[in-house]
């Protein structure tokens, strides 16, 4: 099983599920041409993709989907309130895709061997979802887009295999940086985005549970930096006797361009 984040960040949103059985593509957040450029440079065809799981209908988790799924026609998943929300931005009817109504806690055969469970997460939009993907006895998780980590949440991604997880703004720099006050108090807000500290206790907390392969994704552009990402989710872990590279294996995903499988 392998997670590929193909872009991540508030630019748009990516992700592909690789197994031997299936493909599965979460969120369609850039256009057309560039998720089927990053699908075949990490070796995927965009014809080989099984499923389009959708977390919310926020533009940079949809921009490319309408056009994504007519030429490439496959299943489209989604919770009934995502589904309101998307499909004012289809131009044309999907004839060739069928779409799939899921509830979040209720789990979803893809093939044999390979299902996906929803997880609501607290976001400003309606409906919005994180997904724990089950492929025979491995597991992992993309939970972005939440402010913050539910007791649901945490209980579905305790002893995963591998996660790509929110680390989207660095507290300081939202406060002191140029964005409006009311866009400043969303971000930080119950239903807005992980800072990197809150991403380092979650991510502390799975370690504790036996996870130990981790992505930091969905970074903010003004307010944030790879760097600041990984320095405050290490030195907490280290402040916890952490060690990276001996306790946990963690890595930054790429904004613009497909980032380094994670495989267990």
């Amino acid at each position: 099983m392998e997670l590929v984040p193909l872009f991540s960040g508030s630019s748009g949103n990516a992700t592909l599920i690789r197994t031997d059985n299936a493909n599965i593509l979460i969120d369609a957040g850039w256009n057309c041409k560039a998720i089927v450029n990053a699908l075949r440079e990490v070796g995927t065809s965009p014809e080989d993709i099984d499923a389009v799981f959708i977390t919310h209908s926020h533009s940079d988790h949809v921009n490319g989907l309408d056009v994504f799924i007519r030429k490439y026609p496959s299943k489209l998943y989604a919770t009934e309130q995502t589904f309101r929300g998307i499909q004012r931005r289809f131009t044309k009817p999907h004839t060739e895709t069928p779409d799939i109504v899921i509830v979040p806690g209720k789990k979803t055969k893809i093939v044999p061997g390979l299902s996906v469970v929803a997880i609501s997460t607290p976001h400003d939009a309606a409906g919005s979802c994180c997904y724990k993907i089950f492929a025979e006895d491995k597991t992992c998780m993309v939970m972005t887009d939440m402010g913050y980590v539910t007791e649901d949440i945490l209980a579905a991604a305790k002893g995963i295999d591998a996660i790509l997880i929110e680390s989207n703004y660095d507290r300081r720099m939202l406060v002191y940086g140029d964005y409006p006050e009311d866009l400043k108090a969303r971000i930080a807000g119950d239903g807005g985005h992980l800072s990197n500290d809150d991403c380092a206790e979650a991510i502390k907390l799975l370690i504790d549970s036996g996870t130990r392969k981790f992505i930091l994704g969905h970074l903010s552009e003004n307010n944030n930096t790879h760097e600041k990402a990984e320095k405050t989710v290490c030195d907490y872990l280290s402040s916890h006797k952490f060690r990276k590279g001996k306790d946990y294996e963690l890595t930054v995903a790429n904004r613009y361009e497909p980032t380094s499988a994670l495989c267990f």
